[in-house]
């Protein structure tokens, strides 16, 4: 019989899993499709980078992705921690990148950037529902500067 502890690790493990692969394979292979196998329909990111016409579900994550992938067109991310607990589930990581594309209007200026963030994620029925995220927004501007 397997103890609630156990149960708890395996649900933990899945939960990082998820995540991995949304930091894996969306984010680093570019690979949009997935984006409904680990983001749930109502998904919310709570965080909002930059100004989005989509607001809910995986539609979110698709757009955000495009407009970093097209500011930052060699652009990866490293993750140093992924912890789980219950139906939480958080990263820290560190996104890299050649700044190639404008920002916000401002031109490509062509400098490699290297930023933290951490990303706070709830699970709910195996997908990603809501998303809170800290970055390290000062370093980012001070290594875009030109």
């Amino acid at each position: 019989m397997e103890t609630k502890k156990s149960l708890n690790n395996e649900q933990n493990n899945a939960n990082k899993q998820i995540l991995k692969k949304l930091i894996e394979e969306a984010f680093n292979n570019r690979n949009l499709d997935i984006l409904e196998d680990v983001l749930h329909p109502d998904f919310i990111n709570h965080q909002e980078v930059f100004p989005l016409k989509a607001k809910k579900g995986p539609e979110v994550f698709r757009e955000l992705y495009s407009v970093f992938f097209h500011i930052f067109s060699d652009v990866k991310a490293d993750y140093t921690h992924i912890i789980s607990e219950g139906e939480y589930v958080m990263a820290r990581d560190f996104i890299t990148g050649t700044n190639d594309g404008e920002i916000n209007g401002n031109p490509a200026t062509g400098n490699k950037v290297k930023f933290e963030v951490f990303h706070l994620y709830r699970i709910k029925n195996g997908k990603l529902i809501e998303r809170w995220g800290l970055t390290d927004d000062l370093s980012l501007m001070n290594q875009l500067k030109s």
